[in-house]
């Protein structure tokens, strides 16, 4: 970490710490996805008080201390506090929680396939039964009810996993 006791002016500390990383304005404003203009308005001292995001790349990129930072600009103890804390302002711990939930979703989504295909393949054997029944006219109405209703809830069942998985997941 740089750091910034001897000079007391985020404009300065900003400008000296990208050019000592060798980025240019335009590169550094990718890299902590704000505007070229952000970059350039802070290291001209037009914003003094670049919002907690952009001091959270500040220190990921420049090696600036992002407390230092939010002290610096005016930030209040609590939002220093909760700016080093919270998952959204740190990238490190917001892209891990993507991560994370990609692994589950992937996970999920894998459950809701198999989860598919089994509905499938209990459709596929009930038509086999039902054909069997038809095939060898084994007549019973109790039989035919049963039959026509396990149908239907197999039919709406296999449409509705169908339709989930095509509809969002392919």
């Amino acid at each position: 970490m740089i750091y910034m006791k001897k000079e007391k002016n985020i404009a300065f500390l900003v400008k000296e710490a990208r050019k000592n990383k060798g980025y240019s304005a335009r590169e550094l404003a990718k890299l902590c996805s704000v505007s070229h203009t952000e970059i350039n308005n802070i290291e001209k001292g037009i914003r003094v008080k670049p919002g907690i995001l952009t001091l959270k790349a500040f220190e990921k990129y420049l090696d600036l201390d992002y407390k230092e930072l939010a002290t610096l600009v005016g930030y209040s103890e609590e939002t220093v506090q909760y700016g080093d804390e919270d998952i959204i302002v740190s990238f490190e711990r917001y892209d891990r929680k993507v991560n994370e939930f990609q692994e589950v979703k992937k996970h999920l989504l894998y459950d809701i396939d198999r989860r598919r295909h089994i509905g499938m393949d209990i459709k596929e054997e009930f038509d086999n039964i039902t054909n069997y029944i038809n095939k060898n006219k084994i007549s019973d109405k109790d039989l035919e009810k049963n039959i026509t209703n396990i149908n239907k809830l197999l039919d709406n069942l296999t449409e509705k996993l169908d339709d989930f998985w095509l509809k969002d997941y392919k």
